[in-house]
């Protein structure tokens, strides 16, 4: 039997195992395998710290092509190990990667430098056809049921209308194709730009994000829909992390700013697209 072993694991991740009784394989990637259990929460199985998500657990091992054979084989689960067909993942010695951010720190900053926004826009260079290229065109490659959804979002938090908000959830969550909606990763984005305080210090992040991700969670993949969930409790990629503590130490944010835009075919790209909105009009 091949061996596995999690050096790194998120919370999510370990509760994952712990009250998991029976679960399948979701998808798998050259680098990643999605598992979701009876609750249809996930735990994706990454082999490298790079693709650490909220519901991740970092692998490795020996075996070279470690996901190469895993399709549909039968998945055992108990505490400390991980069965997927002929893998043995072990959890015994993961250590524990939080995926929220120091919050009180990226608020204070963006706090105090408003001109950082601006900046990123500047800075990013979109992939094709992602959202985030709305800043860089003249001519929107949004259709209008996008560019209305994202006005109703946008608009609606400003203006402390859930309601309006809500109207823009329902027009834009499941839009685009793939694993994660382009729709999903821009709604993603804008609940992280709530925490980061973008939208007024004094909001209740967790209470404006739940209502949001709520909405968009019948009209999505399982997949986007846990991304939706980890981000409503303010927690994101580890390259999220990166580019906040590269701004927060006044270092060159542009390689992690970059790495942010490779994330998925456009994910990345729409996701920052949505961290923008809260100040930038196209």
């Amino acid at each position: 039997m091949a061996k596995a072993t999690v050096t790194l694991c998120t919370p999510a991740a370990h509760r994952w195992l712990v009250t998991t009784q029976h679960a399948r394989v979701l998808s798998v990637f050259e680098q990643a395998c999605n598992l979701v259990n009876q609750d249809n929460e996930l735990l994706a199985l990454v082999s490298s710290k790079r693709g650490l998500n909220p519901f991740a657990a970092v692998v490795i091992s020996e075996e070279a092509g470690l996901f190469d054979d895993i399709r549909m084989p039968e998945v055992r689960v108990n505490e400390h190990h991980l069965t997927l067909g002929a893998l043995d993942v072990d959890f015994t010695a993961a250590q524990v990667w939080s995926p929220m951010p120091a919050w009180s720190e990226v608020r204070a900053y963006f706090a105090a430098h408003p001109e950082t926004l601006p900046a990123l826009w500047q800075a990013a260079r979109p992939p094709a056809h992602s959202w985030l290229e709305i800043f860089h065109t003249p001519a929107s490659p949004l259709s209008t049921r996008a560019a209305q959804g994202t006005r109703y979002l946008i608009e609606g938090l400003h203006e402390r209308s859930m309601e309006k908000s809500l109207q823009g959830i329902q027009l834009i969550a499941g839009l685009g194709s793939g694993l994660t909606p382009a729709g999903d990763d821009f709604i993603v984005g804008v609940m992280l730009a709530i925490w980061a305080g973008l939208y007024g210090a004094e909001a209740e992040a967790e209470a404006f994000c739940a209502p949001l991700a709520t909405a968009a969670l019948p009209r999505t993949t399982l997949l986007s829909g846990a991304y939706l969930q980890a981000a409503a409790r303010g927690e994101c990629l580890i390259h999220w992390h990166a580019l906040f503590e590269a701004l927060i130490s006044n270092a060159d944010f542009t390689p992690t700013l970059r790495d942010l835009l490779a994330v998925g075919h456009t994910s990345g790209a729409d996701a920052l697209a949505g961290f923008l909105f809260s100040r930038l009009s196209p």
